[in-house]
């Protein structure tokens, strides 16, 4: 089957998913590699200037910029996954009562849904000053919903 020039599983999403996703993976290797130098901290720096430009992007094609840049911090934040199991995987090697570990290991969840829902907020500091960046080049300012009908342009 030749290739038609399309993707189609970006294709089937939602236009703020696109941009999220773009702003997201750009992000991404910048944030892995903080990690991956370090072994112990994790720098979102990155996280914020993927969500701006995701948030630009979608405030041009009349999206919502705030909501874009989340999910963008969300993709960005993704790296927390694999700091989160290096630490599972080091408590794990400890000899200590069940109990504490069952402690450390929902002490460990609820730093990962921490550490994700604060790389989503800087996700949505980016895209919220993206759409003022879009806004003040003239672009829409109110949102349109991305209907069933418009899911492929």
């Amino acid at each position: 089957m030749a290739w038609n020039g399309s993707f189609a599983v970006v294709d089937r999403l939602p236009k703020a998913w696109r941009y999220a996703l773009l702003g997201g993976l750009l992000a991404l290797p910048f944030t892995t590699l903080s990690y991956a130098q370090t072994g112990e901290e994790l720098t979102l720096s990155m996280v914020f200037w993927g969500g701006l430009l995701a948030g630009y992007l979608a405030k041009r094609r009349g999206l919502a910029g705030t909501s874009t840049g989340i999910r963008a911090g969300v993709v960005g934040g993704l790296p927390a996954l694999w700091m989160v199991g290096d630490m599972v995987g080091f408590l794990i090697g400890l000899t200590e009562p069940e109990w504490i570990r069952a402690v450390q290991l929902v002490v460990l969840a609820l730093s990962l849904a921490f550490i994700i829902g604060l790389s989503a907020f800087i996700g949505g500091l980016g895209g919220q000053l993206g759409g003022w960046f879009a806004e003040r080049g003239g672009h829409p300012r109110n949102p349109v919903t991305d209907t069933a009908s418009d899911w492929r342009r």
